[in-house]
């Protein structure tokens, strides 16, 4: 397969990115200094034996980013460090007020919530749109650039679910809060990227020294071994800002691994899922789910959908629900044209690293999963108090 390299202005711009997306300045220097008393008392928040982890999602009203949030948020044994927000299916502001009002709703308001990257990295990315649909036929779903940007996660054209949260979101920059947490517990954090990839992009290039010290990056992206979900090339998360995925996979994290499209189209969510979590007694999250899903499946009992970054979680709390891997080395096309945004995965053994980019690095791609140990651990979770 072809070699494909970025230009000369990616390679300017990715080397000094100061600014994120959302235009917010990153700090090159360590976060505040944490008193004695502070720390303690953060430390109590965050107990050692618990798993930590840091959600970045391009969060919804009640979508598979969202029930990923519940999912991490109720289960035991995960210390959810915070949510970043980044554009991506929604808007940034939208996904910041989401978060924050079902954080609020299933009584988690010491969840931080840090809202991130408004566009991606590469400025124009709109414009290229507007280019790729009139050469190569438009988009079926565009996510965010299918309606104007929001001027404040309080001032939407339709509050959320629920009505507008009465927190408020970190002053932090999301790149910022991710570099602050991995150096506060190195090696310890799981970073779960379930959306575009620019706020883990725009926080190794502005601290690369965390690289290091992140335990696993966890991507929901990709479709490797089918066609895409958004062009026949391209599943939508790395198709939204493919530089941005670009570097990330090209980061040598210890360890990364992959819930690609390809696993995700295995597993239908149904009426039958539907009717196991709400039945019983009533919580902030079956409300959530009869108020949202029950008109669709009263008229519709048939429908179904995927569950996409639910099954990211779910690997991570997990892994024995895992019953098929492979390794490759992955890469990201991310050069204009029809294949803009094509996951890329080469060579399955350790003699073929020279015929594959330079650069890329190996990772664990999930193929299949066991149903029944992923239904269990999926309803069991969102119907917990």
């Amino acid at each position: 397969m072809r070699k494909r390299t970025l230009g000369p202005l990616l390679v300017l711009i990715l080397l000094v990115p100061t600014v994120s997306a959302s235009g917010q300045t990153l700090s090159p220097t360590p976060g505040p200094v944490i008193t004695a008393r502070a720390a303690e008392q953060a430390d109590e928040r965050h107990p050692a034996d618990r798993r930590k982890v840091i959600l970045d999602a391009d969060m919804g009203e009640l979508n598979d980013d969202a029930v990923t949030m519940f999912m991490l948020a109720k289960h035991p044994s995960v210390d959810l460090l915070g949510v970043t927000v980044v554009s991506g299916n929604t808007w940034v502001e939208e996904g910041t007020a989401d978060a924050l009002r079902q954080l609020e709703l299933i009584g988690r308001r010491d969840v931080p919530v840090v809202a991130g990257a408004g566009e991606p990295l590469m400025p124009g990315r709109k414009v290229r749109l507007a280019a790729e649909n009139a050469l190569y036929g438009k988009a079926p779903w565009a996510g965010a650039f299918d309606s104007p940007r929001p001027p404040a996660y309080d001032r939407l054209p339709r509050p959320p679910y629920g009505g507008y949260p009465s927190t408020h979101p970190s002053t932090s920059a999301a790149a910022d809060f991710i570099v602050n947490q991995v150096k506060r517990y190195p090696r310890q954090v799981t970073f779960l990227e379930v959306g575009p990839a620019t706020n883990l992009a725009l926080a190794v290039r502005t601290h690369p020294e965390i690289v290091p010290l992140v335990k696993e990056v966890i991507y929901m992206g990709g479709a490797f071994d089918k066609p895409g979900n958004i062009t026949p090339a391209a599943e939508f998360n790395w198709w939204f800002d493919p530089e941005s995925a670009r570097i990330a996979l090209r980061t040598p994290f210890p360890k990364q691994t992959i819930v690609p499209d390809d696993v995700c189209v295995k597993v239908r969510y149904t009426k039958a899922q539907y009717d196991a979590i709400t039945a019983g007694a009533p919580t902030p999250v079956k409300t959530m789910f009869k108020d949202l899903q029950g008109p669709m499946f009263a008229a519709d009992p048939r429908r179904s959908t995927f569950l996409w970054d639910a099954l990211t979680a779910a690997v991570f709390l997990d892994p024995q629900v895992v019953k098929t891997s492979q390794s490759r080395y992955v890469d990201v096309d991310a050069s204009f044209g029809p294949d803009y945004g094509r996951a890329l995965g080469y060579g399955l053994d350790e003699f073929s690293a020279p015929a594959n980019p330079v650069g890329t690095q190996r990772a664990t791609l999930i193929l299949d999963l066991d149903m029944r140990r992923f239904w269990d651990l999926y309803i069991g979770l969102l119907r917990r108090p």
